[in-house]
């Protein structure tokens, strides 16, 4: 993973945005138990993005993985919103 950054970033960085995303509409939709499972792995899932960040000293290479990771979110997030849109991985509302 080490020698590939930027391709690691940007296949994590779609996927944790990915999984904020839901574990952010699981918290407006009251699913307790899909919010508590999605907010338990995404720290664990932040730990490589953030290592390389923060173990990164060139201010243009930091710069390059940020624009990388803004690129992938914008993805995850579109993932997120189309899954929902498809109707998977949700369940009933609990709030009336």
């Amino acid at each position: 993973m080490n020698d590939h950054k930027h391709v690691s970033v940007f296949a994590s960085g779609v996927l944790i945005d990915f999984w904020a995303n839901w574990y952010s509409y699981a918290i407006v939709h009251d699913w307790i138990v899909l919010q508590a499972f999605l907010g338990f792995f995404l720290p664990i899932m932040n730990f490589p993005f953030i290592h390389w960040f923060i173990d990164e000293e060139d201010i243009k290479k930091r710069f390059k993985l940020t624009c990388v990771g803004a690129c992938s979110m914008m993805i995850g997030s579109t993932l997120m919103l189309l899954m929902i849109r498809a109707g998977w991985g949700i369940g009933t509302d609990v709030i009336p």
